[in-house]
């Protein structure tokens, strides 16, 4: 799963990147990647308790996708539109910081919003071009009649996100890429001053705009100067800030909310670790995300909570306890759960 972080020229995009993945890698194309681990407390208390010879965290991929514009328009480049559509969740930076290589003044409500409609328009560029074809065509059934509310939504200005989708809606859209239905983090990236601002309070506020849709702030200069220093010193320099984490921390844990993904844990003294997938996963499948062999061969999974562990020690006073669960493969994987596979191959 892939988080692509764009924005318009002189946002501090890639300032906010490099504070979200700092070493991050340039890869094909001249895309720079980051691996970043998803800060999960969970992991750390059952580490201490397994004293394992290592820990997982789950990750989520961030890419810095560009932030070229045309000069005709100042709309984002055709190269640049297409690993946005190769993204599976938008981050959108807007600057409200002062930027000297820019005549215009920040207003990161008037990026949001131009962000907004340019996105919605790529979309109904396509949407329109399907349905003039399938016009010709004389084109009848469900793939029309999405398409049509489709149309009449982006003509409206609203966010295909926002429309809630059925199943059977989506499996109409196969092999099409729209923006706006892609799930969007709208990233304030204010300055010190900005932050201290009264006029940009209601920015600073984490908000969850509909089930696909969030927006929040961060500063992004400090929040690299934050990545760029060691443990010991991050944790000294965020107290002196008065806080308990990076903002980043909060931000991958956002992201990971809107890619619909949970992780189950496993633990013992080799490893403990937490595997992301995606909500409603059964046990059976999610065994899968261990080995192959285990979904092949699943028997069996002993579900247990870490408060439960944390309550009665060890996982041999849980079952005697009657608090790890016996569990077949058509169980749905809930956050948290702590599992042991049982199988045979």
């Amino acid at each position: 799963m892939q988080v692509g972080i764009c924005g318009y020229p002189g946002s501090g995009k890639s300032t906010v990147f490099e504070a979200l993945a700092p070493g991050a890698t340039s890869g094909k194309g001249g895309i720079s990647y980051g691996n970043i681990k998803v800060p999960d407390p969970r992991i750390d208390r059952l580490a201490e308790i397994f004293s394992p010879k290592k820990k997982v965290y789950a990750e989520v991929t961030f890419l810095d996708v560009g932030g070229q514009s045309r000069a005709d328009t100042g709309a984002f480049s055709t190269e640049v539109v297409q690993h946005m559509r190769n993204a599976d969740v938008l981050v959108h930076v807007a600057r409200g910081f002062e930027n000297p290589m820019l005549a215009q003044s920040p207003n990161p409500r008037r990026d949001r919003d131009l962000f907004a409609d340019e996105i919605n328009l790529l979309d109904l560029q396509i949407i329109e071009r399907r349905g003039e074809r399938w016009k010709k065509e004389n084109k009848k059934g469900a793939e029309v009649v999405v398409n049509d509310k489709l149309q009449a939504a982006l003509e409206d200005g609203i966010p295909l996100r926002a429309l809630d989708l059925s199943n059977e809606e989506l499996a109409t859209l196969s092999g099409i890429q729209l923006l706006s239905l892609k799930p969007l983090i709208t990233v304030f990236n204010l300055s010190e001053d900005g932050w201290a601002d009264d006029a940009l309070a209601d920015l600073r506020e984490t908000k969850i705009l509909g089930g696909n849709e969030l927006s929040m702030a961060l500063c992004g200069a400090v929040e690299k100067e934050i990545a760029e220093l060691d443990a010991e010193d991050q944790a000294e320099f965020l107290e002196g800030l008065g806080l308990g984490e990076p903002a980043r921390h909060e931000f991958v844990r956002a992201a990971y909310r809107l890619l619909d993904l949970i992780s189950f844990l496993t633990a013992g003294p080799d490893e403990c670790r937490a595997w992301p997938i995606h909500r409603g996963t059964i046990a059976r499948k999610a065994a899968g995300k261990v080995h192959s062999d285990i979904e092949r061969g699943f028997i069996r999974a002993e579900v247990y909570r870490l408060e439960d562990l944390e309550e009665h020690g060890t996982e041999a006073a849980l079952k005697s306890a009657g608090k790890m669960h016996l569990e077949g493969k058509e169980y749905v994987v809930k956050d948290g759960d702590v599992v042991n596979y049982r199988f045979n191959v």
